[in-house]
């Protein structure tokens, strides 16, 4: 062996150049994970994935609705009836009602027949 010259060395070189990479490595992961973790940019990602999962319901459904326009019609006067079921039932009952100009608790006539006629006139002629 030669007195100036250390087998080690080139590894040891070697290695230092590694854990320099590796440490550059790490700091720019640490930034890459500051800036993901900021709170604003957790919510610009939300928001932007809110926003596709919207659109992707939104087509959806109008694609179903294509498919079944039946069923849609059917859902919507389901719906549209549930919303105004007071004023409907109000109608309905409005509807129900005897006109205001007849009295519900008067007697009714009485119903008029042949008999009674000839009996009031046998009556009369008796009378006489």
């Amino acid at each position: 062996m030669s007195a100036g010259i250390d087998p080690d060395e080139p590894d040891l070189v070697f290695a230092k150049m590694r854990s320099v990479e590796a440490r550059e490595r790490l700091a720019g992961t640490l930034v890459e994970l500051q800036a993901r973790l900021n709170p604003k940019a957790l919510a610009r990602e939300a928001i932007q994935e809110l926003k596709e999962t919207g659109q992707e319901m939104a087509r959806e459904g109008l694609e179903a609705a294509k498919r079944h326009p039946l069923t849609l019609a059917g859902a919507a006067t389901a719906v549209g009836i549930f919303l105004a079921r007071k004023p409907l039932s109000k109608l309905i009952s409005e509807l129900s009602e005897p006109p205001s100009d007849v009295d519900t608790n008067a007697t009714p006539a009485p119903p008029t027949s042949l008999t009674n006629e000839r009996a009031s006139a046998r009556g009369k002629r008796t009378e006489t």
